[in-house]
Parts: structure tokens; C-alpha cells; sequence
């Protein structure tokens, strides 16, 4: 990192964390579940592998900071990062939370250890892809290619004013 860049931290909401303790728990019961009632099959074993593989894959997308530096907007998730060069952005702005009210996810996590994947913006009609730990303080990002970036941290006025200073 150089004096240039600014990381932001992504912080779990507490809406996020009641979320994935909740989905944790209810998915350990049903696992315990099928164990229990299965009598000794093959069939709890290979769903459960199945379950534990979707989760461990879902997990290297769950975002952990954001840089931003004079060259591009990276996004660090476990295993995962994305890559928005600045010059490629047209506009970076501050989203309200109601105005997030009617996306919801196609292909992504919803409150898993954050908010990430493609989501589906039924205003607009338009695919989007989140990057968000916290359900506010949202930021959107719009290149000129029309993909639409969505990221959430601590302080979205910086974001905000780092990116503009940098295009």
C-alpha cells in the first residue's frame, strides 16, 4: 500500500451476524437431523459434503476491505478480488438504504457473513454485483461498460471523495 492508497475496512453489521449464526445453526440442526433419522445411509454423508462445499464456496466471496488507489477500486474478499480500474468509472455515488428496498439476490448471499453476489434491482430492472458487509451506507459504482458496483463500509462520503478525486 502507498501513500496514495486509502483502505476501508468492511465491518459485519449486526443484522449480518444474527443472520449467519441463525442460517449456521439452522443448517447444523438439519444436518444433525438427517443424521438422526436417516439409519445409517450414505445419503446424510453426501448432502452433508454437498452443504459444507456450497458454504466453503460462498465463503471466498465474503468482502474483507476496499482500496482504492490512483490506478483502481479493488475489492479484497477471502479468495476473491475485484478489480475496477478508475478510468473505466462514469459515476460514484452515495445510495440510501431505502433505496435498496427492492433488490434482492439471483446468484449470492444474503446475510451469510455479509451481502455479496449478483443482486437484482426491480426499480431500475437492472443486475448489479455487491460487495457489503452492513446493510447501509451503500455506494454505488457505474463504469462505462454498464456494470453497476454496489460496496458498503464505515465511511461512504470518503469512498465517495477518494474515487472522484482520483477520476
Amino acid at each position: 500500500m502507498t501513500d496514495t492508497d486509502q483502505k476501508f475496512r468492511f465491518r459485519l453489521d449486526r443484522r449480518a451476524k444474527v443472520l449467519t449464526i441463525a442460517a449456521l445453526t439452522v443448517i447444523a440442526a438439519g444436518v444433525w437431523w438427517f443424521f438422526y433419522t436417516s439409519g445409517g445411509s450414505y445419503l446424510p454423508a453426501w448432502c452433508t459434503t454437498v452443504v459444507v462445499a456450497s458454504l466453503l464456496l460462498a465463503a471466498l466471496s465474503i468482502p474483507r476491505f476496499m482500496r482504492v488507489s490512483p490506478h483502481s477500486v479493488e475489492i479484497h474478499c477471502l479468495l476473491e478480488l475485484v478489480k475496477i480500474p478508475i478510468r473505466e468509472i462514469q459515476h460514484v455515488r452515495f445510495v440510501e438504504r431505502r433505496d435498496m428496498k427492492g433488490c434482492f439476490p439471483i446468484w449470492g448471499v444474503y446475510g451469510l457473513g455479509g451481502y455479496y453476489g449478483y443482486y437484482l434491482d426491480l426499480r431500475e430492472r437492472k443486475v448489479f454485483r455487491m460487495c457489503a458487509s452492513q446493510w447501509r451506507n451503500f455506494v454505488r459504482i457505474e463504469t462505462g461498460n454498464g456494470r453497476r458496483y454496489v460496496v458498503s463500509c464505515d465511511d461512504p462520503a470518503a469512498v465517495v471523495d477518494w474515487i472522484e478525486r482520483y477520476r
